[in-house]
């Protein structure tokens, strides 16, 4: 799920705004002022959206092949409000040959806008190449790799927009949003007033800056609100500045007028959940439970279609171990959005981890892998699922499975644990000695040569196993685990 709106995450705060700027303001008016990419190919600039559309639908049932169309089509449907749609024509217009910027560019909107950061921060990288210079490209890529937790290539491209477009607001507002992200408050403000000379009415600018304020050390509530008042001035309905202006009232703990800016956000939103989740969020952050809880139930009402007010009290519950009630909230949440990956992997986790319910961790963690065949995590934690069943050649698929995609110590670590269950001892002590030759110096792992031993000897390399057993105890001399490493060490050493 989203991260709460009163926690100040610079990286993903500010990687997300960025994100969502992208969009080029003049189809979507709704979107943040950012530099629009090369016109959308149009027969006449006098048909609505929806009309052009209905044109472009018929065009391409009666010539699938006609690849500009597609394009066209797909960035249409991409602005309005489809991007699956959308994402499925501008896939067409590339298997059809068009290799455009633009094209690639509302293919990376498209994914992001459905939950597939990564696809989308590749389709950026696509279309970057085709057009380098592209101020929207360079925006959106900016954005993509803050989201993605890669903050040196996010300031790779924010220092070339700087050095591409001197003379433009958009290029110092993108370095000093990473500058900000890299914890260089001071260098971003400064970077955010430049763009705010060349363009004083940049109003992200303007936004970003008054956020630094609020991740300071020591927040600087007073001069984020001088910022969003002077914004609010301008424009009462700037919800952005509204909401920020909720963090910063919050900061002072002034919670009744942080409530009533969010209340005025609800009433400019009136068919998005957030602002009333945000309310909700601010109730739990000062540690109002009661007043929490009938902001939740209120979203409830008034969305009832909506999955977020219980999932957002769902992870709640959860961290602070009222699991029962959590579960039921999963399940409501679920019941609503049945495909969410993230919740099927928090309340698989739930399931798994803390309740014990291992089928219904199964069902949730094996309805995640078929959405998304290629999710390591997904994988290894339906092996962890089987595991604790004991189904240990399902369990050795999935590890395996999940270590192809993705090569972490966990998933090959357990692999090997598989193949010992199912007393393949051969493949287990290939698996434990490459993890072996692998390890940490500063930080070994006592178990693995403890299942060295074990898989020694079973394989009757008694040398070998009394090796592993003594590294064992080199690391664990106390316990369970020593007794039993001692007493084999004793029996494998017989009579030498």
């Amino acid at each position: 799920m989203r991260m709460p709106r009163h926690v100040i995450v610079l990286a993903v705060t500010f990687g997300l705004a960025l994100a969502a700027a992208g969009v080029p303001p003049s189809q979507v008016a709704a979107r943040p002022h950012a530099p629009a990419p090369s016109p959308s190919p149009s027969e006449s600039p006098t048909p609505t959206p929806e009309e052009r559309i209905a044109t472009l639908t018929q065009t391409v049932r009666d010539n699938p092949n006609d690849g500009q169309a597609q394009a066209e089509l797909g960035e249409l449907l991409v602005e309005t409000g489809k991007p699956s749609d959308g994402r499925d024509h501008l896939e067409q217009a590339v298997r059809l040959g068009v290799q455009e910027a633009q094209v690639w560019y509302f293919i990376g909107v498209a994914d992001g806008e459905l939950g597939d950061p990564q696809d989308s921060l590749t389709s950026f990288e696509k279309a970057e190449l085709l057009d380098p210079a592209n101020p929207a490209v360079l925006t959106s890529l900016v954005g993509a790799y803050l989201q993605a937790g890669r903050i040196d290539d996010a300031l790779r491209i924010a220092n070339r927009a700087v050095m591409l477009h001197p003379k433009e607001a958009f290029a110092y507002e993108q370095l000093g949003l990473v500058q900000l992200n890299q914890g260089r408050l001071t260098e971003g403000r400064a970077s955010l007033q430049k763009a705010l000379s060349i363009d004083p009415k940049d109003t992200r600018a303007k936004l970003l800056l008054a956020r630094s304020y609020l991740a300071d050390k020591v927040p600087q509530p007073d001069k984020a609100l001088d910022i969003y008042n002077a914004i609010l001035a301008d424009d009462p309905k700037n919800t952005d500045a509204l909401s920020g202006k909720a963090d910063a009232l919050a900061a002072k703990n002034d919670v009744a007028d942080a409530v009533a800016a969010l209340q005025q956000v609800a009433k400019l939103e009136p068919t998005s959940v957030e602002p009333e989740d945000n309310i909700a969020e601010l109730y739990l952050q000062k540690n109002m439970l009661p007043q929490a809880r009938a902001a939740f139930a209120q979203a409830i009402k008034d969305f009832p279609k909506q999955a977020e007010p219980w999932a957002l009290e769902a992870e709640y519950d959860a961290r602070n171990k009222n699991y029962a009630l959590a579960e039921k909230e999963f399940e409501s949440a679920l019941a609503l959005d049945p495909k969410n990956a993230n919740l099927l992997f928090d309340y698989g986790q739930l399931e798994l981890i803390v309740l014990k319910h291992n089928a219904k961790a199964e069902n949730a963690f094996s309805k995640l892998v078929a959405l998304q065949p290629g999710n390591a995590q997904a994988l290894f934690w339906l092996g962890q699922t089987y595991a604790a069943e004991k189904k240990w050649a399902q369990a050795r698929d999935e590890y395996q499975a999940s270590f192809q995609f993705l090569h972490t110590y966990p998933s090959l670590f357990n692999l090997g644990l598989a193949y010992f269950n199912l007393r393949d001892y051969q493949r287990a002590r290939e698996v434990f000695e490459a993890l072996a030759q692998h390890q940490d110096k500063a930080h070994p792992d006592p178990q693995l040569w403890f299942l060295l031993g074990e898989t020694y000897r079973h394989l009757g390399d008694k040398q070998a196993a009394a090796a592993a057993y003594r590294r064992y105890l080199a690391y664990v001399p106390k316990g369970d685990g020593a007794a039993k490493a001692r007493a084999y060490i004793k029996e494998l050493t017989a009579g030498s």
